[in-house]
């Protein structure tokens, strides 16, 4: 009997320790807000990916080095349907796999460029909402590459703040998308970039080039003053062979209580084009916020229906 016992503690022990060198998570959030944007009333989602899941995982390989995954996909919380790219399939945000240790952190599979990873930390709303003024590429007309299928990604270890990446992917399967498919592109689609992150100080340098040859290059820095975080973002790119453009935009967050007030301002080079944006974060527990947020676009690059101000209020709740 005794011996018994002791093999199921034994066998126990051993599992428990099992467990604990491998994990799977189930994170992501649900976002729905009630929006006024040119001229209209529509449900939103964020106006970005708040409304989505991740299925993430990790296990222990010992020596320092470990394996791990994302599988993240976004839908649309007022109606239900996917949020999706023609051609892409179901965890299209991000679907990758990966090994990290002393050596640094190498990840392969459909994932975000460098310059992609970097810039949404600088927008004060975190490239969501109406109020959002991100540079962010292909969201403010400019051409890097939004994600990358087929991608190698590697990041080194940290050496003093100091962080490098790289990735490089297939031209295949990384054209512009038609209504059923990814056509192949002319180009690898490639970047590069440097992260330095330092007590209340981070700076950011970052380069993509996209399957159709068009680069665009960034420079980005924030500074927690303690009382506010304030941040800044430039980027210059292609939009065709021929024109070559940048945005550039400032931004803060101040923390109050559970608010967090959120202002920014963005600039269009090439056109006459400018954006400020407005907001208040309120934290009704640490998983579940309520918004509310304003856009107001100026300048003749924009049409009247559009420079009309926009904003919108809703729920977003984390799990």
């Amino acid at each position: 009997m005794k011996k018994s016992l002791l093999a199921l503690a034994a066998l126990g022990a051993f599992a428990s320790a099992a467990s604990a060198q491998s994990s799977v998570t189930l994170s992501g959030g649900i976002d729905v807000s009630v929006v006024r944007a040119n001229g209209a009333w529509e449900m939103g989602s964020g106006n970005s990916g708040r409304s989505n899941f991740t299925l993430s995982g990790t296990e222990d390989l010992g020596g320092g080095m470990s394996a791990y995954f994302s599988l993240n996909h976004r839908f649309r919380a007022a109606d239900g349907t996917i949020t999706s790219q023609p051609g892409v399939g179901r965890f299209y945000r991000q679907s990758w796999v990966g090994l990290k240790g002393g050596f640094g952190d190498l990840r392969l599979g459909r994932m975000l460029p460098v310059l992609q990873i970097y810039n949404g930390d600088f927008d004060p709303f975190g490239t969501e909402t109406i109020g959002s003024t991100h540079t962010g590429g292909v969201n403010a007309g400019l051409a890097g590459s939004s994600r990358n299928n087929n991608n190698i990604m590697y990041t080194t270890p940290n050496l003093g703040g100091l962080t490098i990446s790289a990735n490089i992917a297939a031209a295949d399967q990384n054209g512009a998308p038609t209504a059923t498919a990814m056509t192949n592109g002319t180009e690898r689609p490639m970047g590069i970039g440097a992260n330095y992150a330092a007590g209340p100080l981070r700076l950011a340098v970052a380069y993509d080039r996209n399957s159709k040859d068009q680069k665009t290059t960034g420079l980005y820095g924030l500074y927690n003053l303690g009382v506010a975080t304030v941040m800044a973002q430039w980027e210059k790119g292609d939009i065709s062979a021929t024109a070559d453009v940048s945005r550039w935009s400032v931004g803060t967050r101040v923390p109050m209580g559970a608010a967090t007030f959120k202002a920014g301002y963005m600039k269009w080079s090439d056109e006459n084009k400018k954006k400020f944006g407005l907001g208040v974060d309120y934290n009704l527990s640490k998983r579940t916020i309520v918004y509310t947020d304003v856009g107001k676009t100026s300048g003749s690059g924009f049409t009247s229906t559009q420079n009309k101000a926009q904003f919108d209020v809703g729920i977003w709740h984390k799990f």
